[in-house]
């Protein structure tokens, strides 16, 4: 074999040998239904007037961002957020995803969302918005939200 021959299929060699390690730590892109089932836990929680297992779907550093008021910082927080939230009257939540994606540990999904909420007077007020989430993969492969923001349609009587 020549000597440029050699080098050539050695070069040949070393750039498989890379492309191929380049390739093996990274995970697949999540499916939609992976990246959505932290807001289809998060209903069923707040539906259950759960606050603590709604909380443990959002990560120990995570922030909400809820219309009309400053940021919520960590998970219990978080906890005390929705817990007032409940106490509050909510109910009947439901999230309906429209986009998801990922790349690597990160992901996002975007929805629509509904929530009634009783009054004291017993009207019910139907709050009805868009929400983000931004998703990080914890170490046992559940998407967790790191940041939640969402607003608000309407509001409307029922």
């Amino acid at each position: 074999m020549t000597k440029p021959l050699f080098f050539s299929a050695i070069g040949l060699l070393c750039l498989s040998l890379f492309v191929a390690c380049s390739n093996v730590d990274k995970p697949k892109p999540a499916t939609a239904a992976e990246l959505s089932q932290m807001n289809r836990d998060f209903v069923k929680a707040l539906n259950a007037k759960d606050a603590v297992a709604a909380a443990n779907c959002y990560t120990e550093d995570a922030v909400l961002l809820p219309p009309n008021e400053g940021p919520v910082k960590g998970r219990a927080n978080i906890q005390k957020y929705w817990a007032g939230a409940i106490e509050a009257g909510a109910f009947d939540a439901e999230v309906a995803t429209t986009a998801t994606g990922s790349n690597g540990d990160l992901g996002y999904e975007l929805g629509r969302l509904q929530m009634k909420i009783k009054m004291p007077d017993g009207s019910v007020v139907i709050e009805r918005g868009k929400y983000t989430e931004l998703l990080r993969r914890s170490p046992d492969g559940k998407w967790l939200s790191t940041m939640g923001m969402w607003n608000t349609d309407t509001l409307a009587l029922k």
